[in-house]
């Protein structure tokens, strides 16, 4: 979590794919605070996972917990702008990793499977799944 983080912008974030109907799942990667605070009000679509200390092993939990074919990354220094998230989910049908901002990617969620193994295998060192994909797995992310 950076400083720019805030819980009210996770919030509006979820609400924002609660109500699209091609999100069929939501991972949540907080804090224990934060969950806290969301396990008050569940959602059938929303799993919840303890943010880890490190970042590889939080990029890895968070990954582990995703049942569907792709992925979209959200930060929680913006809330997600609807009209940038059809334009990542469109570009996704094209090409395996997208990459808007640090914010906002998408990726084939199989490439970042084989990226994050990839990473244990070798031994780099990554904070982002964007990193991943781009230093391990020679699929270049198309920026838009």
């Amino acid at each position: 979590m950076d400083e720019t983080d805030s819980y009210e912008n996770l919030e509006a974030s979820v609400q924002v794919f609660q109500k699209d109907d091609r999100c069929r799942q939501i991972v949540v990667s907080c804090s224990t605070e934060w969950l806290l605070k969301l396990a008050q009000r569940p959602s059938p679509k929303m799993m919840m996972v303890q943010m880890a200390d490190t970042p590889y092993v939080a990029l890895l939990n968070g990954l582990k917990a995703v049942s569907q074919e792709n992925v979209v990354v959200v930060g929680l220094s913006h809330i997600v702008d609807r009209e940038k998230l059809d334009t990542m989910l469109c570009e996704l049908e094209q090409y395996p990793a997208i990459y808007y901002n640090e914010d906002l990617q998408a990726f084939d969620t199989r490439l970042l499977m084989f990226s994050l193994q990839l990473a244990i295998e070798t031994n780099v060192q990554i904070d982002s799944y964007a990193m991943a994909v781009e230093k391990l797995s020679n699929t270049p992310l198309q920026k838009i």
